[in-house]
């Protein structure tokens, strides 16, 4: 026999090997999901979902068209909206954009944590003129825990601004459009509900539309 014969013949018995171990069930484990720390989410596509839906003279919030909508109709009449959930170390994120707002966008619109069932909690604030909050509301105060503060990475006007609260142990920090503006310490609150909030400081309504919600664990 040939070298050339006899390398057909190991080339042929190789190729059936292979194709018989291609026959083989696969012995190796699966690959493990992805663990996930979401909790809670909401595109707001259903009406039905639990969310806080009321109206009056000041504003209103609710859904709408597959968002959830706050709108303040007052200067300095803030409106918010729960979910009707509790939560104690959490991280929120949502897309708000603001849909409606009087000549300087004066207002601010965000997020709140551990709210109290009468508006008490915690606001993880942006406004339409490009800056930014964290405030402490309790019995009718409303306490700066950080200052106003201008950032670039606001998207300013009738325009969509990814949110991105924190709200773990004392720890409150807020970031906005993938960047990290503020953080601050603050053990007040420990657990409670979440809700979308707006204000205008303005003759003119504000409205903000939320879609995207997502709850995770921090």
């Amino acid at each position: 026999m040939n070298r050339r014969i006899l390398g057909v013949i190991i080339v042929l018995a190789l190729t059936t090997l292979a194709c018989t171990c291609n026959l083989l069930p696969s012995l190796k484990t699966p690959a493990a999901p992805t663990p996930s720390n979401v909790i809670f989410q909401d595109d707001f596509s259903n009406p039905e979902s639990g969310w806080e839906v009321r109206k009056h003279n000041q504003g209103s919030v609710g859904y709408k068209d597959g968002v959830y909508a706050v709108a303040s109709y007052s200067n300095s009449k803030t409106m918010w909206g729960v979910a009707n959930r509790t939560f104690d170390n959490i991280v929120i994120e949502v897309d708000a954009t603001q849909v409606a707002a009087g000549p300087m966008s004066n207002n601010d619109y965000g997020v709140v944590c551990r709210e109290q069932n009468e508006g008490d909690g915690y606001y993880l604030l942006i406004s339409g003129d490009g800056y930014y909050t964290i405030i402490k509301a309790q019995g009718e105060k409303f306490i700066n825990l950080v200052d106003w503060t201008g950032s670039e990475a606001i998207n300013q006007g009738n325009a969509t601004n990814h949110i991105r609260a924190v709200c773990n142990g004392s720890s409150l920090e807020l970031s906005v459009n993938g960047k990290f503006l503020t953080s601050v310490e603050d053990s007040t609150f420990t657990s409670g509900d979440i809700a979308l909030t707006a204000t205008t400081y303005e003759d003119a309504p504000t409205e903000i539309h939320f879609d995207n919600l997502v709850v995770s664990r921090p």
